[in-house]
């Protein structure tokens, strides 16, 4: 099955007669991708998480009001790492939480979940969906990210940290199983984890299928750091032939290397498109020292693309900038979903200066308008 896509932009007219001056200009994009007439199952899989038919794009507009508030039982002092997955009926966000009635006093901060039949008003479900504790997160556990199985059910994977008797805290990534996306349990051991390093905000996707041509592979995307201390803080890749373990692949996804990244690059929300391409955005942080309470860095959202997910080109400017209502100080960890009306949503987590953390939001336009600006040529060439 041959699928094509027309797109008509209405451009105005630069040149200079006056009989076109006000005359826009029709241009017509197609875009033809290939399929078979009933995907295979591990086609539904690439499409089922992390998959975008057209490119989000670089355009956005923060939100007038909150996602998600910081002003529950359970999540008083912080909501952080927002990943949204579709659900029957709407949407789920399983994010961080902190507040005062938390279950486990020992645990420094936990899974939350919230649900949305429209992407925009969201209801906190009752209850932990995942708590602290076990091998590679004994004291608290952030930046979840949901799939969905070939076989049914979730897998959540997550960033755990354990602290350390000598002085700061190690990250690893650990994962937990669900049914129904409420009910959770730990895996036993760590996905991904090091002596000499740490490994956080994963995102986890469907590769094309193995040498077998039929089981499901993954690539998870990870925020990596040397353990206890120092430089570089990039963003790498592992793959895995089963979803439990995960070897690195070589090089650096996308390397720190500009000003606005002088402290690390972090939180990679890595989406698949329709044409084959890779857009990921991601947080760039760098020091401020200077700032009241809460974060002491300032976090701004960047993106790149790429053709084949390993080569990645940065684009220029800033997607989401820091220095609004909400995200003043801060704004990081970004997912993205497509809304019913053709826009996409972006979620991330923002802080102000009086410290208090919640999930903000900010929306595109049409998808037309973002196949437009698509950085991804179909030739390579930008």
């Amino acid at each position: 099955m041959i699928v094509t896509m027309i797109f008509v932009d209405m451009i105005r007219n630069n040149e200079d007669r006056d009989d076109d001056k006000n005359r826009p200009r029709i241009e017509t994009r197609i875009v033809t991708m290939i399929g078979t007439d009933e995907d295979r199952d591990e086609d539904k899989m690439i499409k089922a998480v992390h998959y975008q038919i057209t490119d989000p794009g670089t355009r956005w507009i923060k939100d007038a009001e909150i996602a998600v508030d910081s002003d529950g039982p359970l999540d008083a002092d912080r909501v952080l790492t927002p990943n949204v997955i579709k659900v029957e009926g709407g949407y789920r966000m399983y994010y961080h939480g902190f507040g005062p009635e938390r279950p486990n006093p020992d645990s420094k901060g936990y899974i939350l979940s919230a649900f949305s039949t429209d992407g925009g008003n969201w209801k906190k479900e009752p209850g932990v969906r995942l708590d602290a504790g076990g091998e590679g997160a004994e004291h608290y556990i952030w930046a979840p990210d949901v799939i969905p199985l070939p076989g049914g059910g979730y897998r959540m994977y997550v960033e755990g940290r354990t602290e350390q008797a000598a002085g700061g805290a190690r990250s690893a990534i650990v994962s937990a199983r669900s049914d129904d996306g409420l009910v959770w349990e730990r895996e036993p051991g760590v996905r991904l984890g090091s002596e000499h390093a740490s490994y956080g905000a994963p995102r986890c996707l469907y590769l094309d299928p193995g040498p077998d041509g039929q089981s499901s592979r993954f690539r998870l995307y990870v925020s990596t750091s040397p353990f206890p201390s120092g430089a570089p803080r990039n963003i790498v890749s592992a793959v895995s032939d089963d979803g439990l373990q995960f070897e690195l692949e070589p090089g650096v996804r996308i390397p720190q290397e500009t000003e606005m990244e002088s402290y690390q690059v972090y939180a990679p929300e890595v989406l698949r498109l329709g044409d084959g391409g890779y857009r990921i955005y991601y947080a760039g942080w760098v020091a401020a020292p200077e700032v009241p309470a809460g974060s002491k860095f300032h976090g701004r959202i960047f993106s790149a693309t790429s053709r084949d997910g390993l080569d990645w080109r940065k684009d220029p400017g800033i997607c989401i900038d820091n220095g609004g209502r909400w995200d003043a100080a801060k704004a990081s960890e970004p997912c993205v979903i497509d809304l019913p009306d053709g826009r996409f949503r972006m979620f991330y987590e923002a802080c102000d200066l009086k410290g208090r953390w919640r999930i903000a939001s900010a929306t595109s336009g049409s998808r037309a308008e973002h196949s437009a600006d698509s950085g991804i040529a179909q030739n390579g060439d930008r």
